[in-house]
């Protein structure tokens, strides 16, 4: 038995150096090799030791390994969820950190908003003292990448108005489970890495303008019954150089991406006579994409402010749109965030902004989560150029999505005291403080 022990280790600790050196983790793949070469040590005394000596040995390193997994296995499962006291009231899309700095200063509209919230004032005014994002000052820092992340959200502010249109005659009457099947086909197919349905819950619907297209202040009008949610990969690689250049980068290019989605995905469902909408970045949201994905089950609402996927934690870009084609919903997703989340505390301690929460969730608009200090996080995008993006790399579940991560999600999901062993592994293999990557280029 302690055969079979000793050479499932040395496998999974070469398929640890192997991954770390394919995702240019350094530091993983000098400690797992650490680990590995003592292992093959182990081994070559092994064959050397006499047959009691390797008899005992053998007994001892089964015996440890079995009374390991009895541990992760009695342990407690990670059972918290997310906490609703109450329904949220709806936000307004004015109040909303973007919103209010796409105000342009000295305006009537900016002097009426200021004077309706003069709580915001002040400090948004020692915000817009720092070069915005995009603009010449960042720009000569990186003109390639600078000047490719400003196209890519130029294209998006193209496809502002494409976001609805006209429902043709109904040519199509199938049942809710059909088009539920068909539409989550359809969405993979144009792109999409995941995607779930929930009812649409007017809580989550802003209740005035405050980007885009549409009149600025117009009372919002949202009277579909469903959200298709869905999410889009980030590019690993491009994410590890957080905050750097190549961040700002991606974060367009999958935005572009998930417009395309759902500008497509809500045309077809037109084309089937049923009214649908598309929610795109570019600020063409009518709707909050983080609740209305925990809702439809995408994952769930982590530290960091971000939805967590299972496969991709917070790795992704969300994308949505709204219907009334008749379709099945999804329930709300729990793998263990919220406990994990608790013990982490990884995106708090390198948020070079200090924008998150260290301590223990707190109430907020009816629900109890972390809330990050957006004021802060903003104000330090626009000192970098970048919308950071280290919480998202440094979270031990935005790992890429391939065998040997997705063992340990799976068996972190099931035990508590997986989870404390997932936790102290990750500090010591990647670091409690992990080294931006080189921008690829």
């Amino acid at each position: 038995m302690g055969e079979i022990v000793l050479s499932g280790l040395i496998i999974f600790f070469f398929l640890f150096a192997l991954y770390s050196v394919l995702e240019k983790e350094w530091r993983a793949f000098k400690r797992s090799g650490m680990v590995l070469g003592g292992l093959i040590l182990f081994l070559v005394a092994w064959i050397w030791a006499i047959p009691p000596q390797k008899q005992v040995a053998g007994y001892a390193l089964f015996a440890v390994f079995v009374g390991l997994g009895l541990v992760m296995l009695l342990s407690p499962r990670p059972r918290a969820q997310l906490q609703i006291q109450h329904s949220p009231h709806k936000i307004d899309e004015r109040d909303v950190v973007f919103a209010r700095f796409d105000l342009e200063e000295g305006s009537q509209r900016f002097q009426e908003y200021y004077e309706r919230k003069p709580e915001y004032s002040e400090m948004d005014a020692k915000i817009r003292e720092l070069p915005d994002i995009l603009t010449s000052h960042h720009l000569e820092k990186q003109p390639w990448l600078f000047s490719l992340a400003a196209a890519e959200f130029e294209f998006l502010e193209v496809q502002l108005d494409k976001v609805g249109g006209d429902v043709a005659a109904p040519v199509r009457e199938g049942s809710p489970q059909d088009n539920t099947r068909l539409l989550k086909d359809v969405v993979r197919y144009l792109g999409s890495d995941k995607c779930r349905i929930c009812e649409l819950d007017q809580s989550y619907v802003y209740s005035h303008i405050g980007r885009g297209p549409d009149p600025y202040g117009q009372k919002i009008h949202l009277s579909h019954s469903y959200a298709l949610v869905f999410a889009v990969e980030m590019d690993y690689t491009m994410i590890a150089s957080a905050p750097q250049a190549p961040v700002i980068v991606e974060t367009a290019k999958q935005y572009v991406e998930a417009a395309k989605i759902s500008i497509i995905a809500a045309n077809l469902i037109r084309k089937l006579g049923y009214s649908a909408r598309a929610h795109i970045a570019g600020s063409n949201y009518n709707a909050m994409l983080t609740p209305l994905a925990w809702k439809a089950g995408l994952g769930e609402l982590g530290r960091l402010g971000l939805l967590i996927t299972e496969e991709l934690g917070p790795r992704v870009r969300l994308g949505l749109v709204t219907t009334d084609l008749p379709l099945v919903p999804d329930i709300p997703l729990a793998f263990g965030v919220q406990d994990f989340c608790r013990r982490c505390k990884k995106c708090a301690v390198n948020c070079p902004a200090q924008a998150i929460p260290e301590g223990e969730p707190a109430l907020d608009n009816g629900v109890w989560k972390w809330t990050i200090n957006r004021e802060a996080c903003y104000r330090y995008w626009r000192k970098v150029g970048t919308d950071c993006a280290r919480c998202i790399f440094v979270c031990p579940y935005s790992k890429p999505n391939n065998i040997f991560h997705n063992l340990i999600r799976c068996v972190t999901g099931a035990s508590i005291t997986a989870q404390r062993l997932a936790l102290r592994g990750d500090d010591w293999f990647y670091g409690r403080f992990p080294r931006s990557h080189k921008p690829p280029f």
